[in-house]
């Protein structure tokens, strides 16, 4: 090339290198010599802890290194530092320098050496989603959720090889990790850039076209975290956020899992899919996390608790009073119930799980329910144990449903995927499910609850999506009766709207009537008018001074429950099975001669082998809240006696008979009820319940006399209760 005076001009195609991109080349390099060496000298208790570890991965085939960040912040505090800020791009070095540790201890090519991945994971203290900020994008973070949603694996494309379709011009596109576009060159970056090239010889415009076979994929998964429930403030929506596995993190996280995520805090690029597309500004971005590293949220209490409030929990569970003490420290500010707050005592001990030599695994947690009159504090009692339990979820039975409290698939028209979200008992999980007004919600909707109540598992086999979430909780659930209240001139069967099936799955049953005499109203009143006036009265209504000895405050109760969950699994010597085995029959017995005898049909509440079950579990808890590792025969007698004063009462008023206390007056016109009944109702046929009472009270002028007759001749299965027993049906 000349001038136009015709000198020659000299010149070099090049491009030239900032200071910038210099110094970040070099700060790179300068990173994974420093990766390389702490890879290769960490060691602890003279063990090379990363090169071991890395034998052992591979030789269970498994290409991944787990590297902890205070392991590289105890060595290298300029590495930890620049990895904290720029993690994303030290992740390709870090698994490069993996990668050439791994050939030099075996001596191999780079070439023949396995791709390996990077997983960081910290044990500093994680942070809270909400507190996530704009100054944190880029950097690497550390958060403690739980996983709610998940959705199908997908295949992405780590480095592209495109061809020019003229020219056959080969070039590479390194698309890295995470969500990012693929821009394709719109002009040849072959023959067009040519020397001397004619207009007529360039190729086309988008010449270039993708070819899979050449091409590098990784697996991807997308799912959806949410905070954790006790770190929500009252009145808050739960924060949500999507995060990105690849490769070896796919499919190792469910919906319900409590984790502890360590990854990227990210934007996702212009022209990615998961930018908002109905977004005012264009550069409103929905941020996600590339996950770097996963671990389970097992942390053990016992490393997070002093010596002096261990041994003060020691002697705690040697006081004669420790029943007392805990009780009292369930709800405090609700008068009386002794026996239901013991009974919540051990639903948030629990009993200990078992796992048997066919894989059958028997649960541990203690289910309870509470059934009785408007104003006797059961929601009060449901949101105490929301607040005492580690883990708890509280719902209302009326605005629950059955893919609500379970699991369900749904449908995202944006990506054409379906995604599996948990339901409330699966986001509970390992802790309780709180569930008021459960007398409100559908049959079919408390139906699905069977499996999650006995098996402890959540089956979904919808949409093609075929699996099995766990739902190891306990469950709290209170009722009220059919009528509003508990009516003493009807049967329990007639009081409660649930079926047999899903009583049986509760441990306890608690008939709460709220009964009118004028001493217990003065001791009530005085114990209202005691926590609005700021002091505190005891059970017999008299003024006294709070003792903070015979109480646990609601932080030492949580630490107190979680210290013997993890430190004892009790089970049964031979005299307490034995003693429990005795029990069990004799209260079949009981039972059964009771029905015989009185009502001559089958009890509302069953007494089955759940329920010699029940008292096994709730003996291992009362000897879990004394951190004993065996049943003593105290516990058995203890646990019987709660299982007599909650279950077995209600099944004695399931039983009661109200012909037996009739006069004869009273007897022979209930008889003639009955007839007036059976020949106003043909077979097959049916009528609302409330209109053939409303009739025959007008007629007969005795409105107790008539549910006698009805009753009866449901007992004796002339008549049947259908339709949420809205409607009689005569059935001979």
């Amino acid at each position: 090339m000349t001038t136009f005076d015709g000198e020659k001009i000299y010149y070099t195609n090049q491009k030239f290198t900032t200071d910038e991109e210099f110094n970040h080349e070099s700060t790179i390099t300068d990173a994974g010599k420093r990766i390389l060496k702490f890879l290769k000298e960490f060691h602890f208790q003279d063990k090379f802890v990363y090169r071991d570890q890395l034998k052992e991965n591979v030789a269970n085939n498994e290409f991944i290194l787990r590297v902890e960040i205070n392991d590289i912040e105890n060595s290298d505090k300029e590495l930890y530092s620049f990895i904290m800020d720029r993690p994303q791009d030290i992740q390709e070095t870090f698994e490069d320098k993996i990668k050439e540790l791994y050939c030099q201890e075996k001596m191999i090519n780079k070439s023949d050496c396995p791709d390996f991945q990077l997983q960081l994971i910290s044990q500093q203290n994680p942070d809270l989603l909400r507190n996530l900020t704009a100054q944190q994008i880029g950097k690497l973070v550390t958060i403690k959720c739980i996983i709610s949603a998940s959705k199908s694996i997908k295949v992405k494309a780590k480095k592209l090889l495109i061809r020019c379709r003229e020219c056959q011009d080969e070039q590479n596109i390194n698309l890295g990790y995470g969500p990012k576009p693929v821009n394709l060159p719109r002009v040849c970056l072959g023959k067009s850039q040519q020397k001397g090239a004619q207009t007529d010889a360039q190729c086309p415009t988008d010449p270039y076209v993708i070819i899979p076979e050449e091409c590098q994929f990784i697996d991807q998964q997308t799912l959806r975290i949410q905070e954790l429930s006790e770190a929500i403030p009252t009145g808050e929506v739960p924060r949500n956020f999507m995060v990105y596995c690849d490769r070896y993190l796919v499919n190792k996280l469910i919906p319900g899992q409590r984790v502890i995520i360590t990854g990227v805090y990210q934007v996702p690029p212009k022209g990615s899919a998961t930018i908002k597309s109905n977004a005012i500004d264009a550069e409103l971005l929905l941020p996600y996390i590339h996950v770097f590293g996963v671990q389970t949220n097992k942390v053990n209490i016992k490393q997070g608790l002093s010596e002096a409030l261990r041994q003060e929990f020691k002697s705690l569970s040697r006081n004669r009073d420790v029943y007392k003490i805990i009780t009292n420290s369930i709800a405090p500010a609700i008068y009386g119930h002794e026996d239901i707050k013991l009974a919540i005592a051990c639903l948030l001990f629990g009993g200990t799980s078992k796992n048997l030599p066919d894989s059958m695994k028997l649960r541990g947690d203690i289910n309870v329910l509470l059934i009785g009159d408007p104003s006797t504090a059961k929601s009060q009692l449901l949101k105490f144990v929301e607040r005492a339990a580690d883990i708890s979820v509280y719902t209302s039975g009326k605005g629950s449903s059955a893919a609500g409290l379970t699991a369900t698939i749904t449908y995202q028209h944006n990506t054409s995927q379906f995604t599996l979200e948990a339901g409330a008992l699966v986001l509970a999980s390992g802790g309780v499910c709180c569930i008021d007004e459960f007398d409100k919600m559908r049959s079919e909707d408390r139906v699905a609850m069977h499996e999650a109540m006995e098996q402890q598992t959540i089956s979904i086999a919808k949409a093609g999506i075929t699996t099995r979430l766990n739902a190891k909780c306990s469950i709290l659930a209170a009722a009220n009766p059919i009528f509003g209240r508990y009516q003493e001139n009807k049967s329990i069967q007639e009081q409660i709207e649930l079926q047999t099936t899903i009583l049986s799955r509760f441990d306890n049953i608690f008939i709460i009537r709220d009964v009118r005499s004028i001493e217990n109203d003065q001791r009530l009143a005085n114990h209202i008018i005691s926590l609005h006036t700021g002091q505190f009265a005891d059970q017999e209504g008299m003024q006294i001074e709070q003792d903070s000895s015979n109480t646990l405050d609601l932080m030492k109760l949580k630490q107190y429950v979680k210290y013997a969950k993890s430190t004892v699994k009790p089970l049964l010597t031979e005299q307490a099975a034995q003693m429990i085995q005795n029990l069990y029959v004799d209260d079949r017995q009981k039972s059964q001669q009771t029905h015989h005898s009185k009502s001559g049909g089958k009890s509302h509440i069953p007494i089955t082998v759940r329920q010699l079950e029940a008292i096994i579990r709730i003996s291992e808890s009362l000897a879990k809240m004394q951190l004993l590792e065996h049943v003593k025969e105290e516990h058995v007698k203890e646990a019987h006696r709660l299982f007599q004063t909650s279950t077995m009462t209600a099944v004695s008023l399931g039983t009661k008979e109200f012909g037996l206390d009739l006069s004869n007056d009273l007897k022979q016109l209930v008889a003639k009820i009955e007839e007036s009944i059976l020949r106003r109702i043909s077979i097959g046929s049916k009528i609302p319940a409330t209109r053939l009472i409303q009739e025959l009270s007008d007629r007969f002028n005795n409105q107790r006399a008539v549910e006698f007759a009805i009753h009866n001749l449901i007992q004796t299965e002339q008549l049947q209760q259908v339709e949420m027993k809205r409607m009689l049906i005569r059935k001979k």
